[in-house]
């Protein structure tokens, strides 16, 4: 995996395993869908968000000289899937879930359990995104670090 020593660097198997494990209910996990509050709670944390009607995802993209590193997020039915795409002069070099890459990177990451996290409202919704976006954000800046020059 290309950017491993960046995923490494940051912890990112055991602090998305630590996310799914605090936030995996899925018998008291919410239903539905409303893209208006989802949009509320990101903007809160991020303000550049873009949501695509096509696909239901919420991204996040960051630019950095011939870059890009983008967060794309479905939220439904209590469910937050992260995924992170890493393209190069508009060539797709890495794109995976959160969970496949934990996979990836660690034999012992039980993706059948730890897949992706649940939430049974908006607050712990709230709080699951904030982690992942902590992680996005390390991940960012590692990124900046090895290519400044």
């Amino acid at each position: 995996m290309i950017l491993e020593p960046l995923f490494r660097k940051i912890n990112f198997v055991d602090r998305y395993q630590k996310i799914c494990e605090e936030h995996n209910n899925f018998e008291n996990s919410m239903s539905g869908s409303n893209k208006k509050k989802y949009l509320e709670i990101l903007n809160s944390i991020d303000d550049t968000v873009i949501y695509s009607s096509k696909d239901r995802t919420f991204k996040y993209s960051f630019k950095y000289k011939n870059y890009v590193l983008d967060l794309i997020l479905t939220i439904h039915g209590g469910l937050v899937e992260a995924h992170f795409n890493y393209l190069k002069d508009d060539e797709w070099i890495m794109y995976n879930r959160f969970d496949g890459y934990a996979q990836i990177l660690s034999s012992n990451f039980q993706r059948e359990i730890y897949n992706i996290p649940k939430y049974s409202s908006y607050e712990e919704l709230e709080e699951i995104l904030k982690e992942i976006f902590s992680i996005y954000g390390d991940l960012k800046n590692e990124f900046v670090k090895i290519n400044r020059n």
